[in-house]
Parts: structure tokens; C-alpha cells; sequence
């Protein structure tokens, strides 16, 4: 999953690891993702004049409550064997 977040809902890139710079962990709760799998990508951010490029991604979890504040409990519930 992918989308693109405003710079104002991501954390201070001076704040993060290298890790999460780079894709390889949430940048807000610093869980080991495996981009492509198991993350939501929120958009490569280009290299600066200060700052190299990073690569922010978030667990799931935290991009359904984070990356779109006010939408908590929106998602319907998984139903049992993915039918309704």
C-alpha cells in the first residue's frame, strides 16, 4: 500500500535511525517491516540541499491511526474467512 503524506504528519527526519531513513522500520514506532510486504509506503522524500533523501514507511497500524488522524475505528472489522 502506498500514499503520500504532507510533511507536517511525518516525524523530524533529524529525529529518526538510519533504519527507519531508510524504509526498514515504522517511523513512528520503530518496528522491522519488510518494505513490499508488510508496510504502507508514505512516499520517497528527495535529497536537500541539508539533507539526503529517506524513504518513510509505516506498520499498518500506526498509518491507520497516524497518517490520517480522526479516522480511528473507520476500517470495518475482518470478518471470519474474508465474507461477509
Amino acid at each position: 500500500m502506498s500514499t503520500h503524506l504532507g510533511a507536517g504528519l511525518l516525524p523530524a527526519v533529524e529525529t529518526l535511525t538510519a533504519e527507519q531513513r531508510r524504509g526498514a522500520a515504522c517511523v513512528w514506532c520503530e518496528t522491522t517491516l519488510q518494505p513490499g510486504i508488510d508496510d504502507v509506503d508514505l512516499g520517497a522524500r528527495p535529497a536537500t540541499r541539508t539533507g539526503s533523501a529517506w524513504f518513510p514507511r509505516a506498520c499498518p497500524d500506526c498509518a491507520h491511526v497516524l497518517a490520517a488522524p480522526g479516522t480511528e475505528g473507520s476500517a470495518p472489522e475482518p470478518r471470519l474467512g474474508g465474507y461477509c
